[in-house]
C-alpha cells in the first residue's frame, strides 16, 4: 500500500505560535535595549539581526524541532525581560552576525576543543593557543 504524503509545512496552530513569538520578540526590542542600557545600539539593526537568528531555522520541517525552538525562544525572551541574563550575554545575542562565516567557524572549533578539554572554555582557549 502507498503511504500518505507527510506534510512539510507546519500546522496552523504552530504557525500562529511561531508568529506570535516573533512579534513578541520584535515588540520587546525597545524595552530590552532600555533595561540593559544599550543606548549605543540602534533598534533597526538589532531587529535585523534578530530576524536573521529567527529565519536561520526557516526551512525546518520537523514539528518536534520547531516546537522545541519555539519553547526555547519563549524561555530566552522571558529570561531576558526578567533580567536574569547578564548584559554581555544579551549583547552577544543582539550583535552577533550569524552570516559571518568566520564567527561560525571559530565557534565550531571552540566546541571541538571543549570536547577535548572536558567542556571547559578555559581549556578550549588553552588548546587553541589564545
Amino acid at each position: 500500500p502507498t503511504q500518505p504524503k507527510q506534510r512539510k509545512t507546519m500546522s496552523i496552530a504552530m504557525q500562529r505560535s511561531v508568529r506570535r513569538l516573533y512579534k513578541n520578540i520584535m515588540k520587546s526590542v525597545p524595552r530590552v535595549l532600555d533595561q540593559y542600557e544599550f543606548t549605543y545600539m540602534e533598534e533597526n539593526a538589532v531587529r535585523t539581526n534578530l530576524k536573521k537568528h529567527f529565519t536561520k531555522h526557516f526551512n525546518e520541517s520537523n514539528p518536534v524541532v520547531i516546537d522545541m525552538l519555539r519553547i526555547k525562544g519563549e524561555m530566552e525572551l522571558d529570561e531576558t525581560l526578567r533580567m536574569f541574563k547578564t548584559p554581555c550575554h544579551i549583547e552577544k545575542i543582539l550583535t552577533t552576525d550569524i552570516d559571518d562565516v568566520g564567527f561560525l567557524e571559530s565557534k565550531a572549533v571552540t566546541k571541538e576543543y571543549q570536547k577535548i578539554g572536558g567542556g571547559s572554555e578555559f581549556m578550549a582557549s588553552f588548546y587553541q593557543g589564545s
